[in-house]
């Protein structure tokens, strides 16, 4: 299964643990492939760093370094805004680019502008359900 994973999803499984902990973790096993763009691979990288500085460096290395390492860049095909709220597009381009079906996020108001909507936004439960991570 092929997706791409939210900024707040990562954030949560390493700090927090849950159902998002599964998703990182059923990528590190190759049981989902995970794609990203260069602009969110940064995203990634600055967000558990601001984490980090907030937490006093409390963070589940364990997760994010091989998290990370299994990562597929992709190159965004589409420049044009693909739904109303600009911070969507990246992902929802990144989606299209790999042909994932999937964008793991909380997010599910995500209005979309013209026909993408082969593009699903499912949360970190709903993934582990489909794959029967839940267990």
């Amino acid at each position: 299964m092929k997706v791409v994973i939210d900024t707040g999803v990562l954030l949560s499984a390493i700090f927090f643990g849950g159902y998002a902990q599964k998703i990182i973790e059923a990528v590190q096993q190759g049981r989902i492939a995970a794609y990203v763009t260069r602009e969110i691979a940064e995203e990634y990288d600055a967000a558990i760093a601001a984490m980090e500085a907030r937490t006093g460096g409390r963070i589940r290395k364990k997760l994010a370094v091989p998290f990370t390492a299994r990562l597929h860049i992709v190159e965004p095909k589409v420049t044009t805004p693909l739904c109303l709220e600009a911070a969507d597009d990246k992902f929802i381009a990144c989606a299209l680019a790999a042909n994932a079906v999937y964008v793991i996020g909380e997010d599910k108001d995500v209005t979309f502008i013209g026909s993408r909507r082969s593009v699903k936004i499912i949360n970190a439960e709903g993934v582990c359900q489909l794959l029967t991570l839940c267990a």
